[in-house]
């Protein structure tokens, strides 16, 4: 009989995989077989993933479909599952996954707007009004707001999730696809995160003061860069 740690390590591994005869002999007879029941809740745990992934990723979700999402998502799971308990941000590898995803190869914007709702997740999940990073400006100081990030993408996914949002599919027909560089800040505000775009030097200059430069320092990098 195996211990309880090893024992709940293959627990684990069966409900992910299906492989319960490797529990064989390690689970006691019950009413219910050992291999139907845990095919129960295997069903069960993949579900509540599969959903979890649909909350983060809602415009991905919108984009390809409830089945295409469904079986990535599953695919997803299988190669990385969780390792806590709580769910917030499960998920962060997901982009990079469907990035090499057989079946997504025709979408190559996709792993860009998975990277946006994951962004959008995170400034969601920040408490409202903390005091960030301080933008010393000689004359006047500016506390930001904690929660600001900078995204940089090469997908118009900004475009593609307000288009899903609006349901205006002539909007989304009309997209440009073709990748560029593209750079976003986004925020929570009680309503919501914010998504604005930025300009390549906005974009560095932001980036720099997030990181704890000067804004004279973070302006001198940022129009190197342009």
């Amino acid at each position: 009989m195996l211990d309880l740690g090893s024992l709940q390590k293959q627990m684990a591994a069966a409900l992910l995989d299906g492989r319960f005869d490797v529990l064989e002999g390690q689970v006691m007879a019950g009413p219910v077989g050992a291999a139907e029941a845990f095919g129960l809740h295997r069903n069960t745990v993949r579900y509540a993933l599969t959903n979890a992934l649909r909350l983060t990723f809602p415009t991905v979700d919108s984009l390809v479909g409830e089945a295409f999402f469904d079986q990535a998502a599953l695919a997803f799971v299988a190669e990385h599952p969780p390792t806590r308990a709580c769910l917030t941000g499960y998920g962060r590898d997901f982009p990079d996954f469907l990035a090499c995803y057989p079946l997504a190869a025709g979408l190559p914007y996709l792993a860009d707007v998975g990277r946006l709702d994951f962004a959008v997740e995170e400034v969601g999940g920040c408490a409202l009004g903390r005091d960030g990073p301080v933008l010393d400006l000689g004359e006047a100081v500016m506390t930001l707001d904690a929660s600001l990030r900078v995204l940089r993408l090469d997908a118009p996914a900004a475009a593609i999730r307000d288009a899903l949002e609006g349901g205006d599919d002539g909007a989304l027909a009309a997209i440009d696809l073709n990748p560029r560089p593209r750079s976003h800040a986004l925020w929570r505000r009680p309503e919501g995160a914010a998504i604005r775009p930025l300009s390549p030097v906005s974009a560095a200059f932001l980036e720099g003061i997030l990181a704890g430069a000067s804004a004279e320092d973070a302006l001198t990098a940022a129009l190197a860069t342009g």
